[in-house]
């Protein structure tokens, strides 16, 4: 989509253009690999030629080691973000200036460095958006209590 928020058309009732009906040129995604031709070796396969060549007693020692990396699980920090863009559906979100800063306040000063102290320095925001949907899914309850809280206090003004 050239527009991020195309998306939202659909909640609207506009119906939403294709991207192959709007783009006719296809761009990779950010996230993807470059293409590479086949006359330009990859870098593992570089490598790979390179070690071949040394000797070839490494060989097994390196197959052993490559077995015990695929054996141990991924950390967070290895596996990246938790899911891609394209799964995200864009809303708008309605929230009070002083709300929204005191949010964004929140993510800079505790959400990130606890990502960061479990090695995640490539948080997404969509994660993060995600999380606090979530959150607030678990606790259906406590939201209702949290706006009839604020409706009490506008009425006591």
């Amino acid at each position: 989509m050239s527009n991020p928020f195309d998306d939202l058309k659909a909640d609207d009732g506009e119906p939403v253009e294709s991207e192959d009906k709007t783009n006719s040129k296809t761009e990779p995604e950010s996230g993807s690999e470059p293409e590479q031709s086949d006359d330009e070796p990859s870098a593992e396969e570089s490598a790979t030629e390179s070690t071949d060549g040394e000797s070839g007693t490494n060989s097994a020692a390196d197959r052993d080691e490559a077995d015990d990396r695929s054996e141990t699980p991924l950390t967070p920090a290895e596996v990246g973000p938790a899911f891609e863009y394209s799964e995200v559906q864009q809303k708008p979100f309605y929230a009070r200036t002083e709300t929204v800063n005191e949010f964004e306040n929140q993510i800079r000063t505790t959400i990130v460095p606890t990502l960061a102290g479990a090695e995640i320095l490539d948080e997404e925001t969509r994660e993060i958006h995600d999380a606090v949907l979530r959150l607030a899914n678990e606790n259906p309850e406590r939201v209702a209590e949290l706006v009839l809280e604020e409706r009490r206090q506008a009425g006591n003004q």
